[in-house]
């Protein structure tokens, strides 16, 4: 954390403190049913647990870490019960992180209850179920570990969200939505490793569990690849939305905006996720083929004579071309493709007419025509709303999908579509893109 820690709020300290002190009470209570004969099973995952930490994977945004041990979590939980378990979670936190990582200490401080709260939670939902569900002779199990995992996510996620965002003065919910939300499904994939963890403990003794470290890593190592790809996807369309910019100076920031507008209009349609992110990277990139427009047509402030236009609406085609050729934008090429079709099928390239046109294309043509009017151009100034909303009414069903102008206006008169201003695009274009990663 940047600063010192006199500078935080009242908010941080309070929660900061308060979690620890809960955290400390609540290992307190559960460890006084703790069975001793027990303590040698809570060294053996202690120590598995400190070998698989070594394996964390740092998250790209608010500094937070996820670890490779939740499977041995959920099996020391299912196994050991919740009184051994945050023990175990306390002797391997403490010694991970003041012995190998060496931390300071105002961090281990938060960690070790956190990580004692979130098994001891976890663990207090898992044994809540009536012992026939608990019992590892049916797979009944396999419902209270799914809750119980569902509460460890939840538990470990929204505290760490918490501290960071107060720290930083920030959404909580963005923190996490950033961070945390896009892992849920990764966290699930670890219940039937640690179900196996637990099953093959059972039927053949506590040596089994060195023959899971192989896995665990191999997990982890897939994991980390997958961040590193979707990583490497956000830097690709963050870099080629800023040569957009960089082509065309006088609509900088443009391609962020259409996307914000976008993404509004597709969530208040319905869309599924997959297609709101094919809208959202095809909205970034909509006018990637104005690279290859010469200049002194893009930048010309007087009216374009019929051949620099015909110049100009080779841009969807050579757009689409560019960002067809990466595997992930493929689905995102045909929106860029067909950006300036309109319903009347007076548009181009193909003059595509109705339901013909993609839906995320309609969208992005409304919310590009927005942008466009409502911006200033060093030749004019842009429109107050209301007059966008004149036109949208004037040529809706002709130029624009009656359906989507029918929305924005509607958002619009609710005040739920307020225009977009932003000082770094770059910047903004990259943290947005952080959130679907």
């Amino acid at each position: 954390m940047k600063g010192g820690f006199e500078e935080s709020s009242l908010g941080f300290k309070v929660y900061y403190f308060g979690f620890i002190a809960l955290g400390f009470l609540f290992f307190a209570y559960l460890v006084r049913d703790f069975p001793l004969p027990r303590f040698p099973e809570v060294l053996l995952f202690a120590f598995m647990i400190v070998v698989a930490d070594t394996a964390q994977i740092t998250l790209p945004r608010g500094g937070a870490s996820i670890y490779a041990s939740s499977p041995l979590d959920l099996a020391a939980i299912v196994l050991l019960g919740p009184s051994a378990a945050v023990l175990v979670e306390a002797i391997a936190s403490f010694f991970s992180e003041v012995v190998v990582q060496r931390r300071a200490a105002f961090k281990y401080a938060f960690n070790v209850p956190l990580l004692i709260m979130t098994i001891g939670v976890a663990g207090l939902a898992y044994w809540a179920f009536p012992g026939r569900w608990t019992a590892l002779d049916t797979p009944l199990f396999l419902v209270p570990l799914t809750v119980c995992s569902i509460v460890y996510y939840l538990v470990n996620t929204f505290a760490i969200s918490i501290v960071i965002a107060l720290r930083g003065g920030r959404n909580i919910f963005h923190i996490w939505k950033q961070n945390y939300m896009w892992t849920f499904l990764h966290v699930l994939a670890f219940i039937p490793l640690g179900a196996i963890i637990a099953l093959v403990y059972t039927a053949y003794g506590s040596w089994t569990l060195l023959l899971f470290l192989v896995p665990i890593f191999l997990a982890r190592y897939t994991f980390k690849l997958y961040v590193e790809m979707k990583e490497a996807h956000i830097n690709t369309v963050a870099a080629l939305t800023s040569a957009i910019d960089a082509s065309d100076p006088y609509t900088h920031g443009h391609s962020y905006r259409v996307s914000r507008y976008a993404l509004r209009v597709g969530r208040a349609l319905g869309l599924s996720a997959r297609d709101v992110e094919i809208l959202e990277y095809g909205a970034l990139l909509h006018d990637i083929g104005k690279i290859a427009i010469r200049h002194e047509i893009l930048l010309k402030k007087e009216r374009l004579s019929d051949q620099e236009f015909l110049t100009l609406k080779q841009h969807p085609t050579i757009g689409a071309d560019i960002v067809e050729n990466l595997k992930f934008l493929r689905e995102a090429a045909v929106l860029v493709r067909y950006h300036h079709e309109q319903p009347n099928g007076r548009g181009y390239p193909e003059g595509l007419q109705g339901d013909a046109i993609p839906m995320g294309a309609r969208i992005i043509l409304v919310c590009d025509a927005f942008d466009a009017m409502t911006s200033d151009r060093p030749y004019r100034k842009g429109m107050p709303v209301e007059h966008v909303v004149e036109q949208f009414e004037k040529y809706k069903g002709e130029q624009f999908d009656p359906e989507i102008v029918s929305l924005v206006v509607d958002l619009v008169r609710r005040g739920d579509f307020p225009l977009i201003v932003e000082n770094d695009p770059t910047t903004a274009i990259y943290e947005s893109l952080q959130e679907k990663l």
